[in-house]
C-alpha cells in the first residue's frame, strides 16, 4: 500500500490507526504541506516499518533540509520522477 500525508495536522487517533496499518511492504510519502505533519509526528513514526519518503521539491519549497528529520527517524528525499515510479509500484493507494 501507499500512503501519502498531504495536510499539516491530522487527528491523532486517525493517525495511530494508520500507523498500526502500515507494514515493511508499504511506502509512505510526506509532501505538501505534509512534510510539517512528519516533522510534528516523527518520535511516533520511529518505528515504522515501512520506508518513508519526503518530496524533494517539497523540502526546498519549505527551507526544510533531510537531516532535521534525523533525530527520530531515515527519511528518502525523491525527485518526481522517483515519485511516479513509486506510483507504480505501489496498489492500492491511500491519500490523506
Amino acid at each position: 500500500m501507499f500512503y501519502t500525508f498531504s495536510k499539516p495536522s491530522y487527528d491523532q487517533q486517525q493517525l495511530q490507526c494508520y500507523w498500526q496499518q502500515i507494514n515493511a511492504q508499504d511506502a509512505v510519502l510526506f509532501w505538501q504541506d505534509g512534510i510539517w505533519a512528519l516533522l510534528k509526528y516523527a518520535p511516533q513514526l520511529s518505528a515504522c516499518p515501512a520506508t518513508i519518503y519526503l518530496l524533494e521539491n517539497d523540502l526546498t519549497a519549505r527551507n526544510l533540509i533531510v537531516e532535521q528529520f534525523a533525530p527520530h527517524l531515515a527519511v528518502k528525499v525523491i525527485n518526481l520522477t522517483e515519485w511516479v515510479r513509486l506510483t507504480e509500484r505501489y496498489s492500492p493507494q491511500l491519500a490523506l
